[in-house]
Order: C-alpha cells, then structure tokens, then sequence
C-alpha cells in the first residue's frame, strides 16, 4: 500500500503542464475523499499499474520525449498519467487519452464498478468514432450502456464544449461538483462492473479491460470556406461556431499555425494551449488555398475508388518543438517546408510549372558557381521503407510495403535504405505514394549553387526553373527546384538548386500501388504513351528564301502533356525503318512549330514526335506521309532581298522590348548598295525571335516573328537578319576571314528557315 500511495501522490500531483482544468479537478477529488475511498481507488486501479509506472520511469521513458516513430505512437495509444503536455487531435486517431480521474463504487465494498474519466483532447473534438476494447473494435452509438457486455460497460462522450455536463455517474460517486467539468476538453468516461467471482460467462476474461478511443478531432477553420477571404462559405476565424471538422493536412496545418486555444477563445493569447498561435499577419490564410486543393485531390486506388490526395490524423503536442511537428506535416504530403514572402508554408508534393529558364549567359560574371553532378556515398538512397499508422491493426507504427527499384541496387553495388516516418499518415496507399516519391527523388543527383541578376530577383524557395547548359548538362534542359535564395542588396540573387522532376510525383495505381506486405523490387514503369494525335500535325511545304524558294515538311502543334520536358521531332524516308528515323534536335516543351529544311524537292516523308518524361522518351507519334515542297530558283517573283556584306558586324542589338538598328552600309544579293539609318523598334514581346526588315519604297523597319514567311516573300523588303528580344549575351569573338570578299571583309551568316 506504500508503494501505491507514493505513486498516487506523485502521478497525482497538479503541474504547470495540466494545471488547469484537469489538474485542479484531481486535487479537488483528493482533497474530498476519505483516507478510505482513496486506498479503495489505489487498490483497485493504481496498484495494478504501478510497477509498469515505476520501471516506465527508471528507464527515463514515461515522462520524457520519445526517441523515434514508434515509441510516440506506442505513447499516443497508451492511456497516460500524470503530467502530460497539452495535445490536440487533427483529423481522425486512436487515442489512448490522459487519465483525469478514477473511482470505484457500488456493491457492498464500494468496489463493484470502476469509473475512469479520460481527458482525449484539450479542445473540442467532432465526434468519438468507436473504440476498442482490448483487441474488439466497437462502435459508438451513443453516451450509456454499451451493447454485447452484460450491463457491464458504459462509455459517455463529451465533445468539449465549455458548458458541457458530466455523467451521473461522475457526479454522484466521484464526487464531482456542478462546476466541475472539464470545459473545453474532449472526454470519455467509462464506467465497468467487474465479473463476480464465481460468473459462468465473464465479460472481463483478461482481466481488468483497456481501451483504445478513435475520435475524430478537432473543427477546423478552411480558409476556402471564407468568402470574407476569396473563399466560399460562412467559414470565419473569429467564429469558431462555422468551423467543420476535416482530415485535409493544409488545413489542418494551419489550424496549428493560427493556434489552438482553451474553449476557442482565441482572441485571449494567454489561452493559447498548442500550435504557434501566429496571426493572420503572419500567416496569411489566401497563401493556402492552392495548397489545399492540392491536398484534396483525387487519386484511383487499385481496388476501385479514389481517395484524397494528402490527408491528416495527428496528435500535435505542446511540448514539441516547432520544426518537429512542421516535418510530420511535411512528411505525410511528400512536401517541403518552404519561406514564402517572409512567412514559413509546407508545400505539398506536386507537379509544378517551371517559372524561369536559365542558360549559362544568365550567370553572373565574376561570382562563383558550384555544380555537383552527383550526391555523396552517404546521401544515396535506393530503398525507401514508409512507416505509417495502422487504424487496422489497433493503431499502431505499421510498415507500408518496402519502395525499390533493384537496378539501383546493383548501380550503388547494394542497398541504401532509408526509413521515411509518417507520424500523420494513417493510409497505407498514401504512405506507399509518399514513400515513392521520396525513391524518386533521391535517384535525381544533380545540385548546383549559382548567382542571377536582378531580373531573376523573384525567385524564392519552391520555385521550378529550368537550366540550358553545354558546359555543365551536356547541352540538356533539365529542371532544378530552388531549395534556399539569398537576395543580396544588389539584388543578385544566390540560389540553391537540386533537380527535380514532374514524373516524381506521377501515380498510376495499377502498376505503382503494391498490396500491403509486398515489395516493389521492380516497378513496371508506366506506359508512356506516344502524344496525342490531336497535339501535332505534319504538312509538307516550300519556304521562300533569298528571293527562292526551298522544300520543307513542317510539325505544327502543341505539347498536350503537362509532364513533357522536352520534345523530339524526328523525320524519314516513307517506308523507312526505326533505324532510319533522323533527329531534329531537342526542344522546349513551349515550342508550336518546327521547319525541317534538309530534305529533297518532291519525295514523301514520314515524320515523328515524342515527348521526353523523367529523362527517358515516350513512344513516337508517327505522322504523314507527306510530299516537301519545291526548290526555286530567285525569278520575277522573287522574295525578299539579303546582306551579303555590311560594314557593320553587328549592327542589330536589343533589349526585353526593343530591337535598335546602327547605322550601316549594306550590299544586297543583286549587287546594290543601301546606307541604313539608325532606328529602334519598341513594343515588342520578350524572349521572341523576330526577322528584322527595311522597307525600300517606305525607308522604315518593321519585323515579324519567326519564321517570318510574309516578310521573307516580299520583294519590297531588304532582310537584315534574325534578332531575339532579351537583355542577355554577348558579341561572339569573329574568326579571321579568308581571303575574298575584298580580302579583309566578313560574310554574315543569314538563316532563311
């Protein structure tokens, strides 16, 4: 009885962690009961946990934060005693909860029922789902007796409202007073009678029961909801009386980010209970809408039926660091905690648009530049092992099928497995999905640290750019994420980028979803299917150049695939074999047009296109055939005539909007002489390739975008050349010229198609 009465008194105790309302409650309940009744309630209930109460403390367990995944979870569903940190509940778990008080009364001894009041939540909670009853799931109907036990169970909820009512049962055998009722807590009181000793059929065939309580937490506030904002819905964060319970992890996120507070008050900051309790200010509730949305979209799932995208059933606990709890959220969308526009967000994991393209001329001179083209021995990663909560297995740390690929063991000479906790994920197809991306992600190597000039100024963290380089990708695109920016005064900004890719994140559940106990030692890769049909067209043609006329076969089109990185135009021989189809080069998933010049007059082509996704090429999309045009000679209706010297080598230059004209002497292709003035042409679109043209009957400028086909054809027009409208580049060094064209002079290169 000693060593029941020093842990009662010392698990007992009042602390500042739940010092109000819990606490004060206990220490009324002891402060009212006889010496009698309070050996009666250790007896029966506090001495049969106090040896595993004392051990949990000599191994420095109980009290103290849990070292991984499991033991939180283990804590979680364990009812706790004691001084425990405030907790709220978001989205939907099992919870153990925090014993608030226990009792007995009734038969002759006052020992025939045993009360326990359990506080699950500080704040108001949605509902109580079900619960479990040792290892037998039941689910709740309603506060009473509880169906199947012989009268001897009863469970009553109390969802937390600030003048809820206590059960009978608490009032008149706890000692409880009218005012005493955990306002603001959600609560479970169950009540059991024990077995006699002599009963035929025993409910309690274990012995005393434990149980396990699934409840749905708390309401939410969702920005989306809130037309006051650029929502829809009468959603308001000063009206807790419009908050609606929901799983979506932005907003659940940002519930914890705003606060939770006693009895909702949360214009009283002193009631805040968890969460950062951040205004609006600070965290701006428009910032989350995209996020949101991203969060509810839906996903097919192998078995039929979909399900959101990212959702959310955590316990958050006040006493966790910040940045810790920021992870779990992270984690559980297969995101990253970005600073956007001074404030800190978790982006969800998605495909997302490239912003910027970068090439090596956008770098400034003079900075340094830092490529690594691959990750170190200890950063490779090949085998992810997801880790999730079960609702199946009695909510438990539960491991989703194991995510690799085996000819990647065999390129990094074995495994390297990395365990990926998902503290808040209690969908195995979800955590499979996160645990995916994550394998993904981490066979992307390439990292680099560069320094842009002010017109990249806007690029902050989450932002997709694409990067163009000879020197440093062999002449590829490729796409980096943009992982830290540091905007100096000069407003150079430095960046941090790592590659990412939009396939990461692509999901087909027939071949990506395993069934659980599985392992993805060789995914399937999804079918990439050849571009649409109606995405391009091929058609052959003549184009008009230097008052002639040249054959071509022309793609025109658009990508229709979001993923595409870049394009592939191909072209052969009708009739030709796979090995004769020739490449065009690569282009920008941007591009709508590509003329194909080197062909013959007259023969029957077949063209192809297909789209490059996650570094590898999609099937072709053939087209044609199609007949190429006519090769002309210059005639009566000749075209436009071209330089075939000038006294100038670089008399065009341009910024964003403006291409500028020096003055400068030109000889034509029909042996005249033009001295052109000096002239500019504003208003033009940035980044566009315009041919560059002088009116001889009007002595004005004008240009066209490329290809030019109008200006190119008529006869009225001298072309001057081709000009792209950007505020990059530099003059190239002019090789020494050969002998002729005067001997010293250079010939300009001028491109008609």
């Amino acid at each position: 009885m000693r060593l029941a009465m020093s842990v009662a008194s010392m698990i007992m105790a009042p602390t500042p962690a739940r010092a109000d309302p819990i606490s004060a409650a206990v220490l009324a309940f002891l402060g009212t009961q006889t010496a009698t009744a309070l050996a009666l309630a250790v007896t029966t209930f506090l001495l049969t946990t106090a040896a595993s109460l004392v051990l949990g403390l000599v191994a420095g367990a109980l009290f103290g934060p849990k070292n991984n995944a499991q033991d939180r979870q283990a804590s979680v569903a364990q009812m706790t005693i004691g001084e425990n940190p405030r907790e709220g509940i978001l989205g939907e778990v099992g919870t153990g909860g925090s014993l608030a008080d226990a009792f007995n009364d009734g038969g002759t001894d006052g020992t025939d029922y045993e009360t326990l009041v359990i506080d699950v939540g500080d704040h108001r909670c949605h509902s109580l789902t079900g619960f479990y009853v040792g290892d037998v799931y039941v689910a709740f109907t309603g506060s009473g007796i509880v169906p199947g036990y012989n009268n001897q169970l009863e469970v009553y909820w109390l969802e937390g409202t600030e003048d809820q009512v206590m059960p009978a049962c608490v009032t008149s055998f706890g000692g409880w007073d009218a005012d005493s009722n955990l306002a603001g807590c959600a609560v479970v009181v169950v009540r059991y009678k024990a077995d006699k000793p002599d009963a035929k059929n025993p409910i309690w065939t274990a012995g005393r029961p434990n149980f396990l309580w699934v409840v749905k937490g708390k309401l939410c506030y969702q920005p989306r909801k809130d037309s006051s904002i650029g929502g829809s819905g009468a959603h308001r964060w000063d009206d807790p009386s419009t908050w609606e319970w929901t799983d979506n992890l932005i907003d659940c996120r940002y519930n914890w980010v705003r606060g939770i507070y006693a009895c909702d008050r949360i214009d009283q900051p002193g009631m805040l209970l968890v969460g950062r309790g951040l205004s609006a200010i600070e965290a701006p509730p428009e910032r989350i809408f995209a996020y949101a949305n991203t969060c509810d979209e839906a996903v097919a799932l192998k078995a039929g039926g979909t399900e959101k995208r990212y959702r959310c059933n955590l316990v958050v606990r006040a006493n966790e660091d910040y940045i810790a709890t920021e992870e779990m959220f992270a984690a559980a969308c297969a995101g990253v905690i970005i600073q956007v526009q001074g404030g800190v967000e978790v982006e969800p994991g998605a495909a997302r648009s490239v912003v910027a393209e970068i090439t090596d001329a956008d770098f400034v001179v003079g900075e340094s530049l830092t490529f690594n083209p691959f990750r170190t021995d200890t950063q490779r990663v090949n085998t992810v092992v997801p880790r999730y909560v079960e609702p199946t297995q009695r909510w438990v740390d539960h491991a989703a099928p194991l995510r690799r690929v085996l000819a990647d063991l065999a390129e990094d000479g074995g495994p390297r497995e990395e365990t990926l906790t998902l503290t808040a994920v209690t969908s195995g197809t979800q955590a499979q999905r996160c645990g995916e991306i994550r394998r993904r992600l981490a066979r992307l190597e390439r990292s680099a640290t560069v320094v842009l000039g002010p017109r990249f100024s806007h690029l902050e963290e989450g932002d997709w750019i694409a990067w163009t380089s000879v020197r440093h990708l062999k002449g590829e695109r490729v796409v980096f994420r943009v992982s830290s920016y540091n905007l100096a005064e000069s407003w150079r900004n430095t960046l941090a980028i790592e590659e990412i890719s939009a396939s990461c994140y692509s999901w087909t559940a027939a071949v990506d979803e395993l069934v659980p106990g599985a392992v993805a030692e060789q995914q399937t890769p999804p079918v990439r299917a050849a571009p649409s049909g109606s995405d391009w067209a091929l058609a052959g043609a003549t184009l008009t150049s230097a008052g002639g006329s040249i054959p071509a076969i022309v793609f025109t089109g658009a990508s229709g695939n979001a993923y595409a990185e870049q394009i592939v135009f191909e072209y052969r021989l009708d009739g030709g074999t796979d090995a004769d189809w020739i490449d065009t080069g690569l282009a920008t998933p941007s591009v709508t047009r590509r003329e194909v010049t080197s062909v013959s007059p007259g023969a029957d082509y077949e063209g192809a296109v297909s789209y490059v996704i996650g570094g590898t090429p999609t099937d072709r999309l053939v087209l044609g055939p199609v007949t190429a045009g006519d090769l002309g000679a210059p005639g009566a209706s000749r075209g436009a005539y071209r330089l075939t010297g000038q006294s100038v080598d670089y008399p065009l230059t341009s910024n964003d909007t403006t291409i500028t004209i020096s003055t400068f002497s030109g000889l034509l292709d029909d042996g005249s002489t033009i001295t052109f003035p000096a002239g500019s042409i504003g208003s033009l679109t940035g980044s566009t390739n315009y041919g560059v043209f002088w009116s001889i009957s009007g002595s004005s400028y004008s240009v066209e975008a490329d290809p030019a086909l109008t200006s190119l054809a008529n006869p009225d027009l001298v072309f001057l050349g081709w000009m792209v409208t950007s505020t990059g580049g530099t003059f190239p060094t002019a090789p020494t010229p050969p002998g002729g064209f005067g001997g010293n002079g250079t010939r300009p290169k001028n491109e008609f198609a």
